[in-house]
């Protein structure tokens, strides 16, 4: 239970940094067949297979959690003061387990090696896609008006974003980042946890709930849960029906995400 904890903590890490992805955290920890099974096939299985799921996914789902609210500030810290240390020490983490990822897959089959070169390509693409639109997501001031339209697109965001957390190699947050929400969320995030901690009384609970970064976390958080439990479902098929070139696609997306985040650093 303590090791599914601690592995939940590292996914939540990788998920508010921006280039490292905590599908690929998953996958390297061993947890990633299991996760996306309980995520996708959750809302149809039997009740006994639901308790199994639960089970796995507090463990989880509660270490990320911890993850994401102890560490979000500190992330935001490092990336602020020591982007290339923060975002470099993580990759230098990713790049020698690349290799278990794919042990005992036929190496030398042309299906394997061409979903390998087309996760790739694939991920090359949202590399220049980063390069050229995400060159000035620095960060910026915290949204103060929040109307139907925004919450929406952050809705949009926390799905496209939940797709992009739970696909190796692809990073959720930088995902954000280039929609320009990144540093909103981390803001409200951040806003909701300082202003509970600091509860005193029944009026502070009453200003958390009616205050503004409430919507737009719920939005997102809605979004979020539906991505999840869709793409989920959709890699669990493929890792059940085609194992091994599923496995080769991931791969390739992981090798050039490394590029992704060392470019990010020398941006």
């Amino acid at each position: 239970m303590i090791q599914l904890f601690l592995k939940g903590i590292i996914i939540g890490i990788a998920n508010i940094m921006p280039g490292v992805s905590g599908g690929t955290l998953a996958v390297i920890m061993g947890v990633y067949d299991k996760l996306t099974e309980a995520i996708g096939n959750f809302p149809t299985a039997p009740v006994k297979k639901k308790i199994e799921y639960i089970k796995f996914l507090l463990q989880i789902g509660s270490g990320a959690a911890i993850g994401i609210i102890l560490f979000a500030r500190v992330i935001e810290f490092c990336f602020t003061n020591y982007p290339r240390a923060t975002a470099g020490g993580f990759s230098l983490l990713i790049l020698p387990s690349i290799p278990y990822i794919i042990k005992g897959e036929n190496k030398k089959d042309k299906k394997n090696i061409f979903f390998f070169c087309l996760g790739a390509l694939l991920t090359l693409g949202f590399v220049y896609a980063d390069y050229k639109f995400g060159k000035d997501s620095g960060a910026k001031e915290l949204v103060t008006v929040v109307t139907t339209s925004y919450a929406l697109k952050l809705f949009a965001c926390g799905g496209l974003a939940a797709g992009a957390m739970i696909i190796p190699g692809i990073s959720g947050s930088l995902l954000l980042l280039m929609l320009g929400e990144y540093y909103n969320i981390l803001g409200f995030i951040n806003k909701f946890f300082s202003n509970l901690i600091n509860i005193t009384s029944y009026s502070s609970i009453s200003e958390i709930i009616t205050n503004l970064y409430i919507l737009p976390l719920t939005a997102f958080g809605l979004g979020v849960l539906i991505g999840l439990v869709l793409i989920a479902k959709l890699i669990n098929m493929l890792l059940q029906k085609h194992r091994s070139v599923t496995l080769f696609f991931i791969t390739g997306i992981i090798v050039v995400s490394i590029l992704q985040i060392w470019l990010n650093l020398y941006k």
